[in-house]
């Protein structure tokens, strides 16, 4: 090669390799229950001199935060885009789990103020302090168990993040009976019903909250985390922030088009778009990207079970990750682009005290962070009223609780359970929901009607008015 093409060769690589700046950092673990000390990497495109986007990537079971940096395309994104990139690594852990995996089933590991949760949360924070982050877009990604992860993260930290996405994920508060661990297929899982997991959401939610638009990403073969949990993902996203009267993937489906970009393959792919009314022209609150990926990737050390993130053409082929297929970086972006945070959008309160109850045995209570343990860990109580639930290996039993205050759970109806008073003092029977706008308006659901109302501004206090909309007499 003649001496000044290979100059230019070299000249060329080194462009690529100065992309950006990559730096290794340090978490120190914090005072409160379940910290640890955290390793995570920081990747910065040049160029970026104001603030931009934050994009949070978690890694799976029995991968490291650089192997993310290395093989998911994500920093490539990162450099086409100008999004800093942060990929933190578990490091070190407790309990029984396999290597590297986030602890999404232990109940101290999805609450706020505590465990992995809230370390991510802070590792967000001291990146915040040294690099130049827009606050509106702060978005946070993952694969498996760190999709799963994820999934809390947009609950528990409900008021930093603009968007998330999962990828192979599971929804807030599943066990971890919600993965597959078989190692053939078709594999098998149990999963929460879904109004047990818009439960536990609720119980994490504060009295207010963000409808964070999610986008959920699921291969259909997969036989570790099976098809079954992208669709609990996106069914509890719509019941939670829907309107309560479209509430369903028919009634909010927007659009469903072909998954673009791709690598190689489609696989089938098809991108939904689901809004709180199904109109095309409103805000996403859940998309799905489905696909019937292959079952083996590319990488010896995979089990060849359909489980990996999608690399793309930018990616490589890496420990669960396979560059054919719908590009997951490209899609992510696009998605996260299209939806910084709006704290002008409406907010959601929770149903009043007590409208929630769940059927489930005492271990299953247990799990579910809805029981706590006595007596050396043989018993089982309930967190509200601290009533005798059963032993704690009892998974058969069925035991009905009711919640009080969010999150605190009952063997008996708290007082005034699903009762609200109306103006004339009577009482009001079967409220399931509530929601209030910004603009006024609000949505009481009941057992059979949804009631909407609008508030208007007080000239004067003897001119302030309630006027009644609408009142559907359909089943809600």
């Amino acid at each position: 090669m003649h001496p000044w093409l290979l100059g230019l060769w070299l000249l060329g690589l080194l462009s690529v390799a100065q992309a950006g700046t990559l730096t290794e950092h340090t978490f120190q673990a914090k005072s409160y229950q379940g910290s640890q000390d955290r390793q995570y990497q920081v990747y910065v495109p040049d160029g970026i001199d104001a603030p931009a986007p934050l994009v949070m990537v978690l890694h799976g079971c029995s991968q490291t935060h650089e192997e993310v940096m290395r093989d998911w395309g994500m920093k490539e994104a990162a450099d086409r885009n100008g999004f800093i990139m942060v990929a933190p690594f578990i490091t070190q852990w407790n309990g029984l789990r396999g290597p590297n995996c986030w602890g999404f089933w232990f109940p101290q590991h999805r609450q706020r103020g505590r465990g992995e949760p809230e370390d991510l949360y802070q590792i967000a924070l001291e990146v915040e302090q040294n690099f130049p982050v827009d606050p509106q877009r702060r978005y946070l990604t993952g694969l498996s168990s760190g999709g799963a992860m994820t999934a809390i993260l947009a609950v528990t930290h409900n008021d930093y993040w603009a968007a998330v996405a999962t990828a192979a994920g599971l929804p807030y508060g599943e066990d971890a009976t919600a993965v597959s661990l078989v190692g053939i297929c078709p594999g098998w899982a149990q999963f929460h019903p879904l109004p047990q997991v818009v439960s536990d959401m609720r119980g994490q939610l504060a009295d207010t909250a963000y409808p964070m638009p999610l986008l959920v990403l699921q291969n259909n073969h997969d036989c570790t985390v099976k098809q079954p949990a992208g669709l609990i993902l996106r069914d509890a996203q719509l019941a939670l922030y829907g309107d309560p009267s479209h509430r369903t993937p028919v009634e909010v489906l927007a659009d469903e088009i072909n998954c673009s970009p791709v690598y190689d393959q489609d696989f089938d792919c098809r991108h939904a778009r689901y809004t709180h009314d199904g109109n095309p022209g409103s805000r996403s609150l859940v998309e799905t990207v489905f696909f019937n990926g292959p079952l083996t990737t590319r990488d010896s050390r995979d089990k060849d079970l359909g489980h990996y993130w999608v690399s793309g053409q930018d990616g490589r082929d890496g420990p669960y990750a396979l560059r054919q297929g719908p590009s997951y970086p490209d899609i992510i972006w696009a998605f996260f682009a299209r939806h910084p945070r709006d704290d002008s959008l409406v907010s959601f309160a929770g149903p009043p005290t007590g409208c929630i109850s769940i059927t489930s045995s005492p271990m299953g209570h247990l799990y579910a962070g809805r029981g706590r343990l006595v007596n050396w860990g043989m018993a089982v109580l309930g967190s509200g009223d601290q009533s005798y639930l059963g032993l704690s290996w009892n998974w058969w039993s069925p035991v009905t609780l009711y919640e009080g205050v969010p999150g605190q759970w009952h063997a008996a109806k708290p007082p005034g359970c699903r009762m609200l008073k109306n103006r004339a003092g009577a009482a009001v029977e079967g409220v399931r929901g509530l929601r209030i706008a910004p603009t006024g308006s609000i949505s009481i659901e009941l057992e059979q009607h949804v009631l909407r109302l609008e508030l208007y501004e007080c000239p004067a206090p003897t001119e302030c008015g309630v006027a009644l909309l609408r009142r559907d007499s359909s089943s809600a």
